[in-house]
């Protein structure tokens, strides 16, 4: 290691503030402007911490996999932990490494092909669902996924068919998670137990998110009883593990399994809905790549449900979930937090300092993405990947904590987007604002509307294959710090 002194580049910011200001009107345009004003390595402070945005790939390794141990996560975690507890995404040490090596069978590829028919079920019966509604009235595509995500996630995970708790645990978990990042943004933090009103909606939401998820285990535990066996899925392997050489009995209590389910339903639900959701925003706006996924589906599939040896065939539109990851990654930025001192490339880093990962402004590095802003599902043919640096793109993010069910999460989306775009067409409602906003996850603030329309009113397309996104400009100010998109 390079015996370096100096420090990173950076905004200098107000006196005590530095640049909390920005960061909370628009934290997506403070980083890009400043990952283009200063570099790879970027200092900022925020209040009294040092916080250090990194876009160097190499740079990312050393810190998620050269050095994982000289790293926690951060403090900006801690409302995180509220809402989800010790489960897998928040936990750490030893307790993280036991309930990751409980957690990782049920994402093993001999599962994989029981989820996928029951993945391409559940769209079935909502693609149902809307031919039996009818009509062409404009509706929320994001509400759409959320439930539809909702129900899988327990499905497969739980075997159970949650879809009547859907809206309820969707408004909760929404605020949730604006809730936990106010939590994480505040430099005086009101411990939740005082009821201000923003407290009060919190504790209602967490009641509404705890009451489904104990419904569940005390469900398991009466079959349980009666039958002598947990069940194979995700929830039966946590309520049957023991220590290590422990005697039954020493397995995970109540409580614990209550963190490890709820993680997984913010994992499995949200993020993949919001994939898909931002993925059909692009669609709208390109509706050649649209067009060929749907040409797609019908070649593999014809009139059938997919399955998973289906996957490796649906390759285009794979390329366009990527893409849609790239730009708008539903885990735009992750951090943690340097137990040591350490360096980032040439700059040295204080023990206590926050390293901030953000996938939303890596993935629009001009160095490793030509035309950053275009949306060219094509970038992810392998002859093209393979260029790039491994670190350039993390939308599961890397090292030991890549994401248990990154490949569930693919998986799910392949089958989801290829069923429903060989049977609707979905159009952007013009009048609606699609608003990004920049919480724990990359959500469309207001949602988004659209219309289905019928294929014979189709029209030629005449945009380039590697079309630009719409320009995004700012927002009017919100806590959250949200960005339109017109």
């Amino acid at each position: 290691m390079r015996n370096v002194s100096h420090l990173a580049p950076g905004p200098k910011g107000l006196p005590w503030l530095g640049s909390v200001l920005p960061a909370w009107r628009d934290p997506l345009a403070l980083f890009l402007e400043s990952r283009a004003r200063y570099g790879d390595v970027v200092r900022f402070k925020f209040g009294p911490f040092d916080y250090y945005l990194v876009n160097d790939p190499n740079v990312v390794k050393h810190v998620l996999v050269d050095n994982p141990k000289g790293y926690t996560k951060s403090r900006n975690y801690l409302g995180l932990k509220v809402v989800l507890g010790e489960g897998l995404l928040t936990s750490e040490g030893d307790h993280w490494r036991r309930q990751r090596k409980l957690a990782q069978p049920a994402f093993h590829r001999d599962k994989l092909a029981g989820f996928a028919n029951q993945m391409s079920m559940a769209t079935r019966d909502m693609l149902s669902r809307w031919t039996r509604e009818g009509g062409t009235d404009a509706f929320c595509i994001h509400a759409e996924m959320m439930r539809l995500t909702f129900r899988i996630v327990g499905l497969t995970l739980f075997s159970s068919d949650v879809d009547g708790d859907a809206k309820g645990v969707g408004q909760a978990l929404e605020v949730a998670m604006h809730w936990a990042n106010d939590h994480a943004e505040s430099f005086v933090r009101v411990p939740p137990w005082i009821p201000t009103p923003a407290n009060v909606r919190f504790k209602r939401a967490k009641r509404t998110l705890d009451d489904v998820v104990f419904r569940l285990i005390a469900e398991r535990r009466d079959a349980a009883r009666k039958s002598g066996d947990f069940g194979s899925d995700l929830l039966g392997m946590l309520m049957a593990a023991t220590e290590d050489g422990g005697a039954a009995g020493s397995g995970m209590d109540d409580q614990q399994l209550r963190d490890e389910i709820i993680t997984m339903i913010l994992a499995g639900h949200e993020t993949t809905a919001n994939l898909l959701s931002w993925t059909f925003y692009l669609l709208s706006k390109h509706p050649e790549v649209e067009r060929r996924v749907r040409d797609e589906a019908q070649h593999m599939l014809g009139d059938r449900d997919p399955v998973l040896e289906d996957m490796k065939g649906l390759e285009y539109t794979r390329m366009v979930l990527e893409e849609a990851l790239r730009l708008y990654p539903p885990a735009w930025v992750f951090e943690r937090q340097a137990v040591a001192a350490d360096q980032l490339g040439d700059y040295r880093i204080e023990p206590g300092a926050i390293v901030g990962l953000c996938p939303y402004v890596l993935h629009r590095h001009p160095d490793h993405w030509e035309n950053p802003e275009g949306f060219d599902p094509e970038r992810f043919r392998p002859e093209r990947a393979d260029k790039r640096p491994r670190y350039a793109y993390l939308p599961f993010g890397g090292g030991p904590r890549t994401c248990v069910g990154n490949h569930f999460a693919m998986m799910e989306a392949q089958i989801l987007l290829s069923m429903i775009v060989r049977e609707h067409r979905l159009e952007l409602e013009p009048s609606h604002p699609v608003v990004l906003d920049p919480v724990i996850t990359l959500r469309p603030k207001h949602g988004i509307q659209v219309r289905r329309r019928p294929r014979a009113g189709e029209q030629p397309s005449t945009s380039r294959e590697a079309a630009e996104v719409s320009p995004i400009v700012q927002a009017p100010r919100t806590p959250s710090g949200s960005r339109a998109i017109p």
